[in-house]
């Protein structure tokens, strides 16, 4: 009678996904119930056969042999041991370790001892694979429920290509050895998770690619597609499931394997996904389409499903989930109108992350925009934004950009606000919503400073002092603007400064940095009074030396007040003050505005 092994060899295909299906031993059973049996890693031992169960194509579950090669102990850290294991199938020797298959549970004798979590990503005759213990990951599920709900993400493990390891040469048909602990750390490396990206071009996606890589992420491009109906949605070990950053007109997902399952609650990965701790990432059923070989690395092309709970945990063995369970997102929303009144509109739901939502957040932005552009070279894009925080007033912003990348200047300066949103010392926001209203007209349209004048060069205390602007816009047309500036009554200085200019230079001008906000409300406050890149700021300066303590100016202060906030025993949050604004005034142009002018102004 035929081997296992020569049933498999004669049912080879040059499909392969197709070979994946043919070459299993047997149907994996449905899943790891709630009664699954454990082997605890004490009577794991070399040379003892198993099989992994992984799918390969839609959510059918399949399994491939291995054989135990030995435990290598401090793996990942200290006291985090990984099982070294060899697969035994042609076609896993073919491909290599393939990238989505983290968190494949291992069984031998039927118990669970695991996820296939780490490899050599190169395909190789000696195809070792590593085995994150089932007892490490239990740990990460045993913290249920969370004691918090966000945590920023740390680096991505990535899988890095060198030469092969002298042990990996070890000759056909010979019993493979534990290799020293070095040289596994060297070669063998978690699977990659890859990020797959639908519904944004390769345009886009260059412009953030040096944000992505600095994260660490795996970034590719997937055909944008749904799911088939009949995808299962309650996903037992050994299917795929995905974490998803962003879902709706624009996905972002990372898709790898069920490992254990009790109840509702399942453990996945093997390995972290962002490794952020405590989180809430939306949790979804996914199929798979085929698995692509590559020399390289090998991946599973995924589609993602419905969501159906909450990723709670990501941590260095594995992630957490709990099916059922909503995540906290945040709303996104795009409305688009191009010249001759055509509209847009695009929508998700975003992943709540202080490093990758502003990132991601900024994608979806800019991607809007290029599926809006007419075909006008020249574009000035008008930008309104609207942020929703939960106990809030809504925060209304307003900016404009008239280049060759006005979209891409625009994207940035949300990321730039919405990072320092997420990442205020206070406390984590839950951002409802976003919504952007942009509107472009054909041709950059701009105007600049001209000139600042005037009525006099001299006013008293509580007078009313002309400015008389000079603007010159895009078509070097000049006009200008008279802006009555008010002299405050008390003013007991014998010279101020007139201000007019752009919204970069009168950040310069403002005050120096305060003192951090002590409140969410603060953080929100000091973000409503950003100014848009359409305004010409007006400004009336005081020189002033003094303190700013907790948010507050204190000009010329008398020598024994500052000396007790200068006291080592002060635990007061301030800072130096040089100068003060008296008053200002913002109005719009058409267009962007550039320039800026400092007259003195006479005090009598």
């Amino acid at each position: 009678m035929p081997t296992s092994n020569q049933k498999m060899s004669t049912r080879f295909s040059a499909s392969l996904a197709a070979a994946f299906s043919l070459f299993s031993l047997f149907l994996a059973p449905a899943g790891a119930a709630d009664d699954t049996p454990i082997m605890p890693l004490s009577e794991i031992k070399p040379g003892m056969l198993g099989e992994w169960h992984t799918t390969v194509s839609g959510s059918r579950v399949d399994s491939f042999p291995m054989q135990v090669v030995g435990i290598a102990e401090n793996f990942i850290g200290p006291q985090r041991p990984v099982i070294i294991c060899q697969a035994l199938d042609a076609t896993n020797k073919l491909t290599g370790p393939v990238a989505g298959m983290s968190g494949s549970p291992v069984f031998i004798d039927g118990k669970l001892i695991g996820a296939y979590a780490y490899g050599f990503t190169w395909p190789k005759d000696q195809a070792l694979i590593g085995v994150t213990p089932i007892e490490s990951m239990l740990k990460v599920e045993n913290n249920y429920p969370p004691t918090a709900r966000e945590a920023g993400p740390d680096r991505m493990a990535r899988t890095e290509v060198g030469a092969d390891p002298q042990w990996l040469a070890a000759p056909a048909g010979e019993a493979a050895g534990l290799p020293a602990l070095a040289a596994l750390q060297t070669a063998m490396k978690p699977l990659p998770t890859p990020l797959f990206v639908s519904g944004v071009s390769e345009r886009t996606l260059r412009k953030f690619s040096s944000q992505l890589t600095a994260l660490g992420l795996d970034v590719m491009q997937a055909p944008s597609g749904r799911a088939s109906h009949d995808i299962d949605n309650d996903p037992k070990a050994g299917q795929p499931l995905a974490g998803v950053l962003m879902s709706g007109d624009f996905n972002f997902a990372g898709t790898g394997t069920v490992t254990w399952r009790q109840g509702n609650r399942i453990l996945a990965f093997g390995h972290p996904f962002l490794q952020s701790g405590p989180t809430e990432m939306p949790m979804a059923a996914a199929e798979i389409i085929a698995v692509v070989q590559s020399v390289a690395r090998s991946f599973k092309l995924s589609n993602t499903g419905p969501i159906i709970g909450t990723i709670y945990q990501d941590r260095l063995t594995a992630i957490a989930g709990e099916i059922g369970r909503k995540p906290h997102t945040t709303h996104f929303e795009a409305h688009l109108e191009a010249p001759g009144g055509k509209t847009r509109f695009f929508q998700g739901e975003l992943f709540q992350n202080q490093k990758l939502s502003p990132i991601i957040l900024a994608m979806s932005l800019l991607e809007s925009i290029h599926s809006t552009m007419e075909s006008a070279d020249e574009q000035t894009i008008y930008l309104n934004t609207t942020m929703e925080v939960a106990g809030h007033e809504p925060v209304k912003l307003a900016d404009v950009a008239g280049n060759e990348n006005a979209g891409f200047s625009l994207a940035m300066n949300q990321l730039m606000i919405y990072a320092s949103l997420l990442n205020n010392p206070c406390e984590f926001p839950n951002v409802k919503s976003l919504t952007f209203g942009v509107r472009m007209a054909d041709g950059w349209k701009s105007s600049r400073l001209d000139s600042l004048e005037m009525d006099r060069d001299a006013a008293k205390p509580g007078e009313t002092l002309n400015a008389v602007i000079g603007l010159r816009n895009y078509r070097g047309e000049a006009s200008t603007v008279t802006v009555p500036v008010p002299i405050p009554a008390d003013l007991r200085v014998a010279e101020v400064q007139l201000f007019a200019g752009d919204a970069d230079a009168a950040l310069r001008m403002d005050e120096p940095p305060r003192v951090p906000p002590q409140t969410l409300g603060q953080v929100l406050d000091r973000i409503r009074q950003r100014r848009s890149h359409q305004n010409v700021c007006v400004k009336l300066l005081q020189s002033a030396s003094g303190l700013s303590v907790e948010g507050k100016n204190l000009p010329d202060l008398p020598p024994s007040v500052a000396a007790q906030f200068a006291s080592p025993n002060s635990n007061t949050e301030k800072a130096t003050l040089n100068r003060i604004t008296l008053w200002e005034t913002n109005f719009p142009v058409a267009g962007t505005f550039s320039g800026q002018i400092t007259l003195p102004v006479r005090i009598k």
